[in-house]
């Protein structure tokens, strides 16, 4: 297994489990794998309690915690992304940049209507197949893990119901930061 696909957990100064996204706090660290699953089963069989072979303390919503810091660290990867340039946003925008421009990757707000979102989706997967760009890495699938005003905050703009990303090294930044996500929330 590839460290990408793990999590590791530190012990805070008062012995509480804490998330380390990031790996680099200091002490001794317990890598779990990155799914909701693997972390309840942990808590279930105290993996933490052995792996930090002390008396320690978790957090009951320890599983959501995890959700809400990697939705935060793709949010923030998506910051990146549209200060870099490589983020577009509305659906005339993207409908224009998917025939003309490599796009990865397409993000629509998780309450945005059905319809909308399949006319880009389509244009979306038929241009990707053609150009072949998400062999080269990008979300395969367009994404529905944000809310509206996650997405509208990223991009500092009010109502942001559909994103994308143009090919770049904040833009893959993001894609990764997504599937990790993605995988934890369906794992």
């Amino acid at each position: 297994m590839q460290k990408n696909e793990l999590l590791r957990f530190v012990l805070s100064p008062e012995n509480v489990v804490t998330p380390d996204l990031k790996a680099n706090l200091h002490g001794r660290g317990v890598w779990i794998t990155a799914k909701r699953s693997s972390i309840k089963e942990a808590m279930k069989r105290k993996t933490f309690h052995r792996g930090f072979a002390k008396d320690i303390s978790i957090g009951s919503e320890i599983d959501q915690q995890v959700e809400d810091l990697l939705e935060k660290a793709a949010i923030g990867r998506l910051k990146l992304a549209n200060k870099s340039g490589l983020a577009i946003y509305g659906f005339t925008k993207l409908m224009a940049a998917i025939e003309k421009e490599s796009i990865i990757a397409l993000f629509h707000a998780s309450e945005t209507s059905v319809d909308t979102a399949e006319k880009l989706d389509y244009k979306f997967r038929t241009k990707s197949e053609q150009s072949g760009i998400l062999e080269q890495g990008g979300l395969k699938n367009p994404c529905y893990c944000f809310k509206t005003e996650e997405l509208s905050l990223a991009f500092g703009q009010a109502n942001v119901i559909h994103a994308g990303l143009k090919a770049g090294g904040a833009s893959m930044a993001m894609v990764e930061a997504t599937q990790k996500l993605i995988t934890y929330k369906n794992g």
